[in-house]
């Protein structure tokens, strides 16, 4: 019921549940016969679960700068990295903002590169007139417990593609065969999602349109009670249609993120760092460059998410709001 509603709300063919969006990534690079010898790109400002299933396929991954407007995958960084061994590019729509994937397909057009697109933060986020997670040949979903909206944790994939859909079916379920149970005709994994988080799933896509709206107030909220001198709040939404998943800011110059978390945190409110770039992780640094990553950097080390949980309400905000403008108020710059 879960993937029927889920591909209807959508409207595509085909949706499979799994355990989670990091298993989903993995089914979808798999799906598409990605492997050793091809080349994958990814961008570099991304939670560290795309560079990782890329990765464990044996595919050579080749991360992206992102732009510092609107944290999204820098399309010509993108142009520059394309080669004869690009086999896909993963799409991540960050923090509830869409990538522009139609200007990506016209750099890739005549290409056989695929598009996978990671809508973990995003869901109802449109390009255009289409759903995030609608435009790509596969795309890959979060309810994990902080996404817009949760199972506890979980993943959906789409497509239209019916020799995708029955393949991840397959490579889902320990790869046995629908026809004849407990026969295996490929290294499969279990990456089910079970009943019983499907039917919160169900409940929670019911409520998806009213979380959105709150959402999309949470941040109008802080935009109205905040007075930004030395920080810019993200994401910047004209022209495009995102969705509030967290409300971020960035702080113009450097080494003000730090300071500013410790004051929140003697006002008792939690504010968290973003994420480090994916070239930071142990495993990946000695791969790239740090200085080929300008803009990803500078947002990671200088960007803040705010409190963003659908239980807030406005008195909440504005209280948040005046802790933050008596901080900028007494920052000595």
């Amino acid at each position: 019921e879960f993937e029927k509603k889920f591909a209807k709300f959508h409207k595509i063919k085909y949706a499979i549940a799994t355990s989670n969006c990091t298993t989903s990534l993995h089914l979808a690079l798999l799906s598409l016969d990605i492997g050793k010898g091809d080349e994958v790109i990814c961008p570099n400002l991304t939670f560290i679960s795309p560079a990782n299933m890329i990765a464990l396929t044996g595919a050579k991954l080749i991360l992206v700068d992102v732009q510092n407007d609107n944290f999204c995958i820098c399309l010509k960084d993108l142009e520059k990295k394309i080669t004869k061994k690009t086999k896909a590019i993963m799409i991540v729509h960050p923090f509830g903002y869409p990538v522009d994937i139609n200007k990506i397909k016209k750099v890739i057009q005549n290409k056989k590169i695929k598009i996978i697109e990671d809508v973990a933060e995003s869901i109802g986020a449109k390009v255009g007139d289409k759903l995030c997670g609608t435009i790509g040949d596969v795309s890959c979903f979060s309810f994990f417990a902080n996404k817009i909206i949760t199972t506890g944790e979980g993943g959906m994939i789409l497509t239209n593609k019916k020799k995708i859909y029955e393949k991840i079916k397959i490579l889902r379920d320990h790869g046995m065969t629908k026809e004849k149970r407990y026969y295996h005709q490929t290294l499969g994994f279990n990456y089910r999602m079970t009943a019983m988080q499907a039917a919160i799933g169900v409940v929670q896509l019911n409520k998806l349109n009213d979380i959105l709206k709150k959402k999309k107030l949470i941040k109008n909220n802080y935009i109205e009670y905040l007075k930004a001198k030395t920080y810019e709040i993200f994401p910047k939404t004209k022209n495009v249609s995102s969705v509030e998943w967290f409300v971020t800011i960035t702080f113009k110059k450097q080494n003000l993120r730090n300071k500013f978390i410790k004051y929140m945190q003697s006002k008792k409110i939690e504010c968290r760092p973003m994420i480090f770039p994916v070239s930071f992780a142990k495993h990946f640094r000695d791969v790239f460059d740090k200085k080929n990553f300008v803009n990803s950097y500078h947002i990671s080390l200088n960007s803040v998410h705010l409190p963003s949980s659908l239980n807030l309400n406005s008195k909440d905000i504005k209280l948040i709001a005046n802790s933050i403008n008596e901080w900028e108020k007494n920052i000595k710059l």
